[in-house]
């Protein structure tokens, strides 16, 4: 067995387990990432390059981010960092979201997970700027958005209610001085702004500028998340939980690990049973089939008194 199943509080085994109960995520506990290790897993054993001990490991950190959601108050929180975004701003707009115009700055797996929630929410008149315009049409025409380069930024975010950027730049795509520019004109017509980036894609002193509403990630914790009051005592839950599934992995993997030893006892146990019998039969000579059966049932209930305390002893192990 492999470094990583021969103890079942591996660090490695351990983070896929956080992992999956959304204690890794950027909103805590959201839903999206069980997801997608699920789908992650049923990759790799269509490819056939999982083996017996990935299933074991891979069911119980399957099972262990459900229980986290059923048995606590993660289970509360958003399903994704999108959804988060998308309904802390939608939830704001009584009505006339057909009206609204909201920008999404990026075109990787967050934008398309924005452009879905905003479908959900009825949200209609979206555009997505991103740098190759050309490679990201496909993502925009599936969820019903106009698509333009970020050249065409200014102009953009100028007519927006709603401005969302997920890229992955190491740097701010969005500066303060952007910002404070497209707001000059617009008097008071406010602006809110969500920032998805790690690390930040917006400028944090573009909070400063009047009209603009400025929301990160840690905002979205604070503001979407039941337990952001009392994170400790959730994330305390969440641990307890992780470490009763890691427990019962390990009896599954211990388990795993002394099958084959069980089985090749229990195979030599029912040959030596019979080569026994066998040699007992032939010295007793002519007696009835009832007798033989009698004869045969006592060579396998000794030689299985006999194996039982060593098969006790490697399940124990």
């Amino acid at each position: 067995m492999s470094n990583l199943v021969r103890l079942d509080g591996t660090a490695a085994i351990r983070h896929l387990f956080v992992v999956a109960a959304g204690l890794d995520s950027q909103v805590l506990g959201e839903t999206e990432i069980l997801g997608q290790v699920r789908r992650a897993y049923d990759a790799a054993r269509a490819e056939g390059t999982t083996t017996r001990e990935m299933d074991l490991i891979f069911s119980a950190a399957l099972s262990a981010g459900r229980r986290v959601r059923r048995e606590t108050v993660l289970g509360r929180h958003p399903a994704s960092v999108s959804s988060a975004a998308v309904g802390l701003i939608a939830d704001q707009w009584d009505g006339g979201r057909d009206e609204k115009v909201v920008v999404v700055m990026g075109a990787g797996e967050a934008a398309e997970g924005i452009l879905r929630a905003l479908q959900e929410r009825g949200v209609r008149n979206v555009a997505l700027l991103c740098r190759r315009p050309e490679r990201s049409r496909t993502l925009a025409q599936a969820w019903g958005a106009s698509i333009a380069g970020m050249e065409q930024s200014a102009r953009a975010i100028g007519n927006a209610d709603l401005l969302i950027v997920a890229t992955s730049s190491a740097h701010p795509v969005v500066s303060h001085a952007d910002l404070d520019r497209v707001m000059a004109p617009r008097a008071n017509w406010k602006l809110s702004v969500i920032d998805l980036g790690i690390p930040r894609n917006v400028e944090p002193t573009a909070r400063n500028i009047i009209g603009v509403e400025l929301f990160d990630l840690d905002d979205l914790q604070r503001l979407c998340c039941p337990a952001a009051a009392a994170a400790s005592e959730a994330l305390l839950e969440a641990e307890r939980l992780i470490d009763d599934e890691l427990a019962r992995l390990g009896l599954s993997l211990r388990g795993h690990a002394v099958a084959p030893r069980l089985a090749e006892l229990h195979r030599l146990g029912i040959q030596l049973a019979e080569e026994e019998s066998n040699r007992a039969l032939d010295q007793l000579g002519d007696i009835s089939p009832s007798q033989r059966e009698v004869v045969r049932q006592m060579a396998d209930r000794l030689v299985r008194r006999v194996l039982y305390p060593v098969s006790r002893g490697l399940r124990q192990e």
